[in-house]
């Protein structure tokens, strides 16, 4: 039988009900071990949809629970931090929802706990875990488009739930938290790098951008803009433009089946992709990378790269917004 890693649940979020658990009872080396909320409501609804789990009534109860070797952190942005921090330092691997902390300062006051403690700590980027990427990586890596001169990666969405944490800004709400940062990820992954320089225009709405634009320049010249907000119609697309041809990525961030395109002089290439079960993948991966098989598939240093640039974006957008 396979080693299994024991997970907690810190809150009941919507993520964990509808994604997170159904993908941990799907894996082979994870299980639900506890869940915590104030809300007891919600415990028995997610007992009723998921069985046995020992429940909680504080997240302290939990992370103190001896049988609980990993935790899954789906709380809002703002208590990303605090809650890693806690639960790391009772011994706890923890897995921490996009964006890993509010700023730069935070993400390396985390990584630095993690590495203190000696457990593993990771962002939680379930795409990477999808065929369409690992077939993006494949292009790229087999040179197929020379070299890249400019990337273009859009997520938005219309938000039509009232009263969220999304548009809550003590909480960390806003589009470039919730669905800018994938681009940014993308971005990130395809340049192994931080821009040199950052142009940052946006909307605001009750105290946090709800469309936001950005354009990047990475050394070599490299352009990268980055298009997010959830006040429109939806949109997922990315491209990855070299001197010897592009890459068209629709839906980037999902994992149905469906193609990319590679365009070169010598015309269009479909690749097929298949569907992915992308936060099983994620959390089986997490798992094992704690029993030992391997290193996770998203490093720390990625992670803290990456937060270095949404820092700066954070920080042209409240300089326009103080306009």
């Amino acid at each position: 039988m396979a080693q299994k890693i024991r997970w907690g649940i810190l809150g009941c979020a919507r993520i964990a009900r509808l994604q997170v658990i159904p993908a941990m009872q799907r894996c082979t080396h994870a299980t639900l071990q506890a869940v915590a909320s104030r809300d007891q409501s919600k415990l028995a609804e997610f007992r009723g949809l998921f069985g046995e789990f020992t429940a909680y009534s504080s997240y302290e109860s939990l992370i103190d629970d001896p049988l609980v070797n990993a935790i899954y952190l789906p709380l809002p942005n703002s208590m990303h931090c605090e809650w890693a921090i806690k639960a790391m330092r009772k011994g706890k691997h923890v897995l921490c929802e996009k964006p890993l902390a509010l700023n730069a300062r935070e993400a390396q006051e985390m990584a630095n706990v993690a590495r203190e403690c000696g457990v593993l700590l990771m962002e939680a980027f379930m795409y990477r875990y999808t065929d369409r990427t690992k077939k993006v990586r494949a292009v790229l890596d087999r040179g197929a488009l020379g070299e890249i001169r400019s990337i273009n990666s859009t997520f938005r969405f219309f938000l039509d739930r009232e009263n969220t944490i999304k548009e809550n800004a003590a909480l960390g709400g806003g589009a470039l938290y919730d669905v800018g940062c994938y681009p940014l990820n993308l971005i990130g992954m395809v340049t192994e790098d931080e821009p040199v320089s950052i142009a940052v225009e946006c909307e605001m709405a009750k105290g946090v951008d709800v469309n936001l634009s950005a354009v990047m320049r990475y050394p070599g010249g490299l352009l990268a803009s980055l298009h997010c907000g959830f006040n429109a119609f939806g949109r997922m697309h990315s491209e990855i433009v070299g001197t010897n041809g592009l890459l068209l990525v629709p839906d980037t961030f999902l994992d149905d089946a469906g193609q990319l395109q590679v365009v070169t002089r010598n015309g269009s290439e479909f690749i097929e992709v298949a569907a992915s079960d992308r936060y099983a993948a994620e959390i089986n991966d997490f798992s094992e990378a704690i029993l030992g098989h391997h290193a996770p598939a998203l490093g720390l240093e990625e992670s803290l790269r990456n937060m270095r640039t949404l820092e700066r974006l954070l920080g042209c957008r409240d300089q326009i917004r103080l306009k």
